[in-house]
């Protein structure tokens, strides 16, 4: 009976040392808080380019406020793009670029395409992304 006993006070001790570790933790420990990040995004920016990296066509647009994101904030941004010249474009990659109050970029995301999207005079595209904080 001797033999189960001291296993039995081993796992205890290891609970119990575990415990007070998950505690120490949780209360924060000596570690000073810090103020959660905040973001303001007043517009964005859509940018195409081509296969060798050059940009064919930008526009920015506000968004007629400034809006504050914070940690774990998302953003689904839905930009069109119609092609008024007489020639087809290719498009093979694009970013989404956030301004701030100031204008400029705080933030940038994008998508490369494995091959390139061509549009056509007169049709339009939509592009979208994501964006998290």
């Amino acid at each position: 009976m001797a033999k189960r006993v001291e296993p039995l006070r081993a796992i205890r001790k290891l609970l119990i040392s575990f415990n007070d570790l998950v505690k120490r933790r949780s209360e924060g420990g000596n570690a000073p808080q810090q103020a959660p990040v905040a973001l303001k995004i007043s517009g964005y920016n859509l940018v195409l380019m081509d296969n060798d990296g050059q940009v064919t066509w930008t526009r920015e647009w506000r968004s007629g406020a400034t809006f504050e994101f914070g940690p774990r904030y998302s953003l689904w941004i839905f930009c069109e793009y119609t092609n008024h010249s007489r020639q087809k474009v290719e498009i093979s990659e694009y970013e989404i670029e956030l301004t701030g109050e100031d204008g400029m970029v705080v933030d940038r995301f994008g998508t490369a395409f494995e091959d390139s999207v061509v549009v056509v005079p007169g049709e339009s595209r939509v592009f979208s992304g994501q964006w998290r904080m």
